[in-house]
This record gives structure tokens, sequence and C-alpha cells, in this order.
């Protein structure tokens, strides 16, 4: 049988063997027999599931788990997530816990994990955008100088372009003194510090949005300082939740009005610190950036009593390097639910994730998934919510069965570190909502409203990392 010959079945298996849009449009290439074949199975390719050890999952009928890496990583460099479509946001660094699988670390003679992440052990990282498909790398020194010399037990919760690597670029991690970064390579950075936000996403060109994990939506007006230095002009609260569980063991509040950047933010141009000196960036120096609360003098008193007590001081930092919630091992962009004054006791648990991201008819959307994880039957889901952003109202407006869902032909497809809403095509349905959370092989019917499996199996390999990280990667479109 001649190659030209093969059949359409085992053409398309070849071809699912070769996710890369590169291979794929030589098989195009070759002749008219493969590229018909090519041309119904490979034009709009669902999304890959990348892991932080930059290994990859393909997913759709014919998905399967690609070992080793992704080709062209640097071999210190772990997957942050998704930048943007086709791009993929990495951390260089020697820090073993952020690198290592989190099965290697776990002992099947204790049932536990015999690694964690220290919040006194800190490493130099170095961040980069890289593109797996074109090969290009953009390096973003201002994160490097701001956030290049950190904990174990620090975070980079999400890093989002606006538009392409060299436009702006927001950065939301679980440290409190850089909660929100924006950057642009080559012009500077600008630091938002103590929001407790915990997602973020672009709405048009001038607007940031950010939510906490009690529902509250923050608002940030982009614009541009001298020389194109990204700039917050100002930002507010626009959804309030009061009832938000943080507020019973955090004595936090938002001003009643707009708030202006200058009271709040610092702003980075590349020349007031030193990228090399690795105190720079230490979690015990001084913040880089001003409260202007008139409490100088109670500061001062805390430094003192600090130093006076040690290991008080040591308990100080392992709270300011974990996330903000009260569970060391639980950030606040999946809260664990219900009373945990017994931990011993072994019990169901119950979690819920949220996420934000905009839809195709640019509304602001937040999902929360709720999924139960048992002791003997693993993890289910409960139940998944999805609401549209009133920001005039100043509300979340659920979407139920009685509404329309999502928009015509669209899917959501989420992840702690990446969220998009595309186009539903080939093996991906519309109306449905895909999410990682949980290791669960179900999705939200939009349709319907009912949870039901997915159309598709998830590789084995897939649940072998930790689903925190995980992240949905977009290849581009192939020309045929």
């Amino acid at each position: 049988m001649a190659w030209a010959d093969l059949p359409p079945d085992l053409l398309g298996a070849v071809i699912a063997r070769l996710p890369h849009p590169g291979d794929r449009a030589r098989i195009c290439a070759a002749c008219r027999g493969w590229r018909s074949a090519a041309r119904r199975r490979v034009r709009h390719q669902p999304p890959w599931l990348v892991h932080p050890d930059c290994t990859f999952c393909t997913t759709g009928r014919d998905g399967a788990c690609f070992f080793p890496r992704i080709p062209g990583l640097p071999d210190n460099a772990t997957c942050l997530g998704a930048a943007g479509a086709g791009w993929l946001a990495l951390d260089c660094t020697d820090d073993v816990f952020r690198r290592t699988p989190i099965w290697d670390n776990f002992s099947y003679e204790t049932r536990t994990f015999v690694v964690y992440a220290r919040p006194d052990v800190k490493h130099r990282h170095t961040y980069l955008l890289h593109n797996p498909f074109s090969n290009v790398t953009v390096p973003l020194p201002e994160l490097d100088a701001i956030i290049g010399h950190v904990a174990e037990t620090f975070e980079v919760r999400k890093v989002l372009m606006r538009s392409n690597p060299e436009d702006l670029i927001a950065v939301a991690t679980s440290n409190r003194h850089y909660n929100v970064i924006l950057c642009r390579p080559g012009k500077g950075a600008h630091v938002l510090p103590l929001l407790r936000v915990i997602d973020v996403a672009f709405l048009g060109d001038d607007m940031l949005y950010g939510i906490t994990s009690g529902d509250e939506l923050v608002a940030f007006h982009l614009g541009k300082g001298v020389d194109g230095r990204p700039q917050v002009t100002r930002f507010r609260l626009v959804i309030v939740n009061p009832m938000a569980g943080y507020y019973n063991k955090h004595s936090w509040s938002w001003p009643a009005d707009d708030t202006t950047a200058s009271d709040y933010c610092y702003e980075y141009d590349g020349l007031e610190k030193d990228g090399n000196d690795d105190e720079s960036n230490d979690e015990d120096d001084e913040a880089p950036y001003q409260e202007k609360n008139g409490n100088e003098e109670e500061e001062e008193a805390d430094d003192e009593a600090e130093a006076a007590n040690p290991e008080d001081d040591e308990e100080e930092e392992e709270e300011v390097d974990t996330s903000f919630n009260a569970d060391d091992d639980v950030s606040d962009y999946e809260v664990r639910e219900g009373d945990w004054e017994l931990p011993y006791e072994a019990k169901d648990e119950t979690f819920t994730a949220r996420y934000l991201v905009p839809s195709l008819s640019g509304e602001l959307l937040l999902v929360r998934h709720q999924y139960e994880l048992t002791l003997d039957s693993g993890s289910y889901t409960n139940k998944v919510e999805v609401f549209k952003a009133d920001v005039m109202a100043g509300r979340w407006i659920p979407v139920t069965a009685h509404d329309d869902g999502l928009g015509k032909d669209e899917a959501l497809f989420l992840s702690r570190s990446f969220s998009k809403s595309t186009r539903a095509h080939g093996d991906v349905e519309p109306g449905l909502v895909h999410y990682v959370s949980g290791h669960m092989d179900d999705v939200l019917d939009t349709r319907s409203w009912s949870i039901r499996k997915m159309t598709f199996r998830w590789p084995r390999q897939r649940d072998l990392a930790d689903d925190k990280w995980q992240t949905w990667l977009f290849p581009p479109e192939l020309v045929l």
C-alpha cells in the first residue's frame, strides 16, 4: 500500500500523535489525501492541558499525554500557566519544591507528603514568556526585580497578557506586598498591595478587574505614565459582599469611594533596585510602598516587639509568605468550607474554586465550582454557578436555566492560572463549562443546566499532576 493510500482512520491516529501545528502543517503539505484527512481534524485543535513540569496532554477524542516536556524550554523552567493564546509564563529557578511534581513528595508508608514549602527558604527566580509554537521567548526583568527572590511558599497565581508580550501584563500573587503587579517589558512596573485579589481579567483596553475570595469585584482603571510605564489611575470596589468569611478573621476594609493609585501603589522603572542584589526583595525588608494612614509609630513598635521575640517573628513571616487564607494548605482561590476546629477527625471536604473570565460578548463572568472530596469515592461536583457582573448595580446576576446560558457556539475552559471563552468547534461542544479542579471528568452543560460527563476522557497521566497548577494552552489555528 502506498503512503498516499493510508486509510483515513489510520491517518487520524497518526495526526493525533503529532499535536504541534508545525508537524501538522507538514502533513498537509505531503499530498492531497493527507491534506484532506488533516483538514477534518486539525484546523481547530482543542486546547492542551499543560502541567507545571512543562509536559502536556492533548484533549478531544484522540487525547494523549506527551513526555518529555515541551521542546525549547529552559531545563530549570516551571510552567506558571498560560499568559494568553499560545503563550506560557515560565518561572526559571532552582526551587526544588516548586519544580518537583506533587506525587514525587508523597510517602505511601505514612500516607503523607514528606516535602512541604518553607517560608524561611528563599530562591532566585527569573520569569519569562514563551511561545512554544513560534519558539519566541520574552524575558520579564520587571518581575525579576520585584519578585525575583522569594520564599518557597510564595505563589504566582496568574500571569495575563492584555494583547501581546510587548503590551501590558498583569500578575496576581499570594503575597500581601505584591498582590497585583502590572508591568510592560522595557517600560517599568506598577505594584498594588493588600487587595486580597485572587484572580484578574482584562476587559477592554483600559480596565482590569480582580475578584477576591469573598466574591468581591475590584475595578482598576488603567493608564500610562512617563515613557509608557503602566499605571493604575484609580480603583474601586464595584461589587461588595459584607458577608465575606474573611472579615471574621482579618481587620480589613475598603475605602468608601474611589482610591487614587498614588496613595496605594509603588512604581518601579527598573532603576530603583539592583536586580543582582539578593536582598533587594527580601520579605523582611520594608514594603515597596507607603500606606498614608498615620500609623508609623505603631509599626515601629511592632518591629521592636518582633526583634525581641524571634519566634513570633518566624510565625509572622510564615503568615505573610503564605496565602491570605488561614489554612496553610488551601489558597484563597480554592476555599475549603466547613468547621475545621478538629483537624485530626477524618471527614469529607468541600472546596469552592472561583474563576473570573470575560465572555465572547464582552460580559464579565464569575464561575464558582463547588466539589466534594470524599474519603472513599474520590471527588464529585456538588454544583457549578455562573454569574454576570452588573457593575452599575453593584451585584452579581445569576445565570440560570431560564436564561440563554452562554452565547451561541460558546464554551468556557477554566483553570486557576488561565481561563478563556472560545468558539465551539470540532470536539468542543457549545454551552459547556470545562474546569480542571478536583480531577473530575464532568462539565456543566448550560443548555440543560446539568452536570454531565465530558464528551472525551482525560488521559490517565493527567491525574498524576497537581490540578491546582495545570493550565489550558490554546494552539494557533492552522490555516489550510
